[in-house]
């Protein structure tokens, strides 16, 4: 083709260069194209000449190698995405697909020793990492990279909460949730455990809410754990619509102000059940309790009953099955316990998770049970294999004998782990903490806090504390001021400090300027302790909690150098059994029970 002058005086001029310089004219032009992103074949053609000119020196043919090499692996990058995408889009389309499954289990990435160890890290110890990281703080995975990502989502979305009522915003969330769920199979596999909260009276939009729930309900195919919270309860033709869809589910909870649950007894492979009945007079009835144990005799493990104390109610027939021996965790929660239930429950000797919380019916014979443990040869004749205790009951201030037996009963438990003796005398609990070796998690009630009772605490415990909840009624000083001696647990992620007279200022019971005011001091208060411990991830501040967000050098898991903030967690919902906000650890879950003890008249609660 006819050339220019220029391109036929560049052609000439290099004509007449020396070997040397012709190569390295040849090196520059490569290297120029590869800088502005146009690497291809012939850039490629033009370093495999230059590397075969002889006599070039050791530095340039590194710089040609180099610089091929980087150009080479970012193509390869570029091209790996894209084939990724491919592999995406058909498990998308084909999630059984045997090829793509068979690609996904064998592919395998060269780590090479000069990449930073989070490059060289498998998969399986980011899967590990992530286990240890707060939903909240998860969520900045979302964008590092895709593989992140992938490993984020399938822990923020193994447990959903939906809210179905008045809040359109809520309601707008569950209505996407269902639709994306229909639309993306692959999303649907990720949640394994669904929770639906309920505020709705009987009429045309529930019958349409229900409606599209049914529907949605069989592509969340692999869900192993279902909870019905809320009004209306869950009902016999809901109960048949999860059976036919989930009849293999591990987790059922039935939460509400009554048992309406008809056949829930068809569940044949559960592993934890849950029922909270606030009143006696359901559809369903009370002996289907007994029918759901001993139909699951198999697998049960994990049993929740609650009720309304005020209520007349008894579980002294559920308490009869042959299952309760069987049990490993158990929480009776808000709810009457007669002798024949503590009884039961002396016999169970597989438990390793206890909660008592409510009120005994014969307190004087409950501490003789308590009181009949023995150690022999190191080993608890009651409960031997006990973890877990929470001792939380109304209306027994004055039973200083039963909470001497139950002390007694603790000691020289070195594998308990977590414990919470609600308002046992503080006397008795700090005389009995330094024999608990294996402690992480505590829950005391000091009622008159001081800097000596404060000093006391975190003398008796093991240094290697996880999470702490300090309660009080009447504190010397303003309890941020208490702070400062938790720094000797260099492990404590999580920190509830609360007075039973303290609440967040109300904008309706004093001016704007004076609401502002208070408002500022409570939360600068709260931030006070976050700043003391730079361990803490989550602080509770007089029931209320808050996610801890370090910069500037902090950030999770890091020191405490830069600045600190406090973002506000959802308040507490009366009916969020057992769990409600993520506060980043099961220990901070178990100490802060949503339904131990239930805040009927706290306001806010709705």
């Amino acid at each position: 083709m006819p050339q220019d002058e220029l391109t036929s005086t560049v052609f000439d001029a290099v004509q007449s260069l020396t070997q040397s310089r012709k190569a390295n004219f040849l090196l520059d032009t490569s290297l120029a194209l590869i800088e502005a992103g146009q690497y291809g074949d012939d850039v490629e053609n033009y370093l495999e000449v230059y590397l075969r000119t002889p006599n070039l020196s050791k530095a340039d043919m590194a710089r040609a190698l180099l610089a091929r090499g980087n150009a080479r692996k970012a193509g390869g990058e570029r091209l790996l995405a894209k084939a990724e995408l491919d592999f995406q889009a058909v498990l998308k389309l084909d999630p059984s697909n045997r090829e793509i499954q068979h690609h996904l289990r064998r592919e395998k990435v060269i780590h090479f020793a000069s990449a930073p160890a989070s490059h060289r890290a498998p998969p399986e110890i980011w899967e590990r990492i992530a286990l240890h990281i707060p939903r909240y703080h998860l969520r900045t995975w979302l964008f590092v990279s895709s593989f992140h990502r992938d490993i984020a989502v399938r822990h923020i979305f193994h447990t959903l909460d939906l809210y179905f009522g008045e809040d359109q915003e809520n309601l707008n969330r569950g209505l996407d949730i269902f639709d994306r769920a229909k639309a993306d199979p692959v999303f649907a596999s990720r949640v394994k455990s669904l929770r639906l909260h309920w505020a709705y009276e009987e009429g045309d939009m529930l019958d349409l809410m229900t409606r599209i729930f049914r529907t949605a309900l069989p592509e969340f195919r692999a869900l192993k754990d279902f909870e019905w919270i809320g009004y209306p309860e869950m009902r016999a033709d809901m109960v048949q619509a999860v059976l036919a869809s989930h009849s293999q589910l591990h987790g059922l909870g039935l939460i509400g102000w009554h048992f309406d649950a008809v056949g829930v007894s068809a569940f044949r492979s559960l592993r934890k059940f849950t029922l909270r009945a606030e009143d006696d007079d359901g559809f369903a009835d009370m002996g289907e309790v007994r029918t759901v144990l001993d139909q699951n005799e198999r697998t049960l493990r994990h049993l929740v009953l609650g009720a309304y104390l005020a209520r007349h109610h008894s579980w002294d027939s559920a308490f009869q099955s042959v299952t309760i021996k069987n049990l490993t965790h158990l929480d009776l929660v808000d709810t009457r316990i007669s002798h024949i239930v503590l009884a039961r429950i002396a016999h169970a000797h597989n438990l390793q998770s206890l909660t008592l919380h409510g009120t005994f019916e014969e307190p004087g014979p409950a501490g003789v049970v308590f009181g009949s443990d023995q150690v022999i040869e190191g080993r608890h004749t009651f409960l031997p294999h006990l973890e877990a205790f929470r001792f939380v009951l109304v209306g027994h201030e004055d039973e200083v004998g039963l909470y001497q037996a139950v002390i007694q009963f603790l000691r020289q438990r070195k594998t308990l782990r977590r414990l919470d003796l609600g308002s046992c005398p503080w006397e008795l609990v700090l005389g009995l903490l330094p024999e608990l070796s294996g402690l992480r998690v505590l829950g005391v009630r000091i009622a008159n806090l001081t800097l000596a009772a404060v000093g006391a605490l975190v003398n008796a415990i093991p240094e290697e504390m996880h999470a702490i909840n300090l309660a009080t009624a009447v504190s010397e000083k303003p309890l941020h001021e208490y702070a400062r001696p938790f720094s000797r647990f260099p492990a404590l992620s999580f920190l509830h400090m609360q007075c039973a007279s303290k609440r967040r200022p109300k904008p309706n019971l004093m001016s704007e300027k004076d609401f502002q005011v208070q408002t500022d001091m409570w939360i600068s208060s709260a931030r006070s302790v976050a700043t003391q411990l730079p361990s803490v991830d989550f602080i509770g501040w007089h029931g209320e909690h808050y996610v801890v967000v370090r910069s500037d050098g902090g950030g999770w898991g890091i020191s405490s150098s830069g600045s600190v903030e406090l973002k506000e967690l959802p308040s507490r919902r009366r009916l969020d059994c057992g769990k409600g906000v993520d506060l980043g650890s099961e220990d901070a879950a178990w100490l802060e029970r949503k339904d131990v003890p239930m805040d009927y008249e706290m306001p806010g609660l709705e």
